[in-house]
Parts: C-alpha cells; structure tokens; sequence
C-alpha cells in the first residue's frame, strides 16, 4: 500500500513479507512537508552505526525514493519520520556506505541533524 501523500498525517503501511514479517501500520502527525532522502545516519539494532543509503522497497522488488518528514513525537517534541513513498509496500532498504548487509526497516524516527539528503 505504500503511504499517501502529504496531508496533516503521514499513513505509513507496509505489507507483510519475508524482510518484515509483521508487517506494520502507523499514523504520524506531520509538521513539515515530505522531502526525498537518499543518506541516513542510523544506529543499527545489530549495533552498526554510520552513513547508511536508504531507498524504499516495492512489493515487486523495485527501488523508489524514501521520504523525510519532521512529525510530533510526544516524547521528544518533534523529530524526523523516514518512511517509504509511493509504491513503498515493503518498507525502507537500508546499506551501510562501509560496506555490509543491508536492513530492513518498516520506518526509521530520527533526529532532523541524522538526515542527509
């Protein structure tokens, strides 16, 4: 399903597969508009921690364009939603620029200052 586009709320759906078993539904408030992201600074569950590229994964395998939006966070105040644009059912693909084993992420909520462009 992807999400939609740029309303007050950021619909983030991703189907079910074999990367992210469970899948994943969730509504964020959204204080900004979208903006393509393409580099990523992420700590990693495994540890990893660096530049990471991200892209967003279609349900036939394809690579479109991840989006950045700054959203509410009750705990934080505001902070950075990346989740996968339009025909992004399975998500967010992410590889470290050091080398290594890309992940799979439903969505990543980030500080503004870990996106670059």
């Amino acid at each position: 399903m992807g999400s939609s586009s740029f309303s007050s709320f950021i619909h983030v759906e991703v189907e079910e597969h074999d990367a992210l078993p469970n899948g994943c539904s969730m509504r964020f408030h959204a204080t900004g508009e979208p903006v393509a992201v393409h580099r990523v600074r992420y700590e990693a569950e495994d540890g990893r921690d660096g530049m990471w590229r991200v892209h967003a994964q279609g349900a036939d395998g394809s690579a479109t364009r991840a989006m950045a939006v700054s959203v509410d966070d009750s705990g934080a105040g505001s902070c950075t939603l990346i989740y996968a644009g339009e025909r992004g059912e399975h998500g967010l693909r992410l590889t470290p620029e050091d080398g290594g084993e890309p992940i799979a992420e439903p969505y990543l909520l980030v500080s503004p200052d870990a996106v670059i462009a």
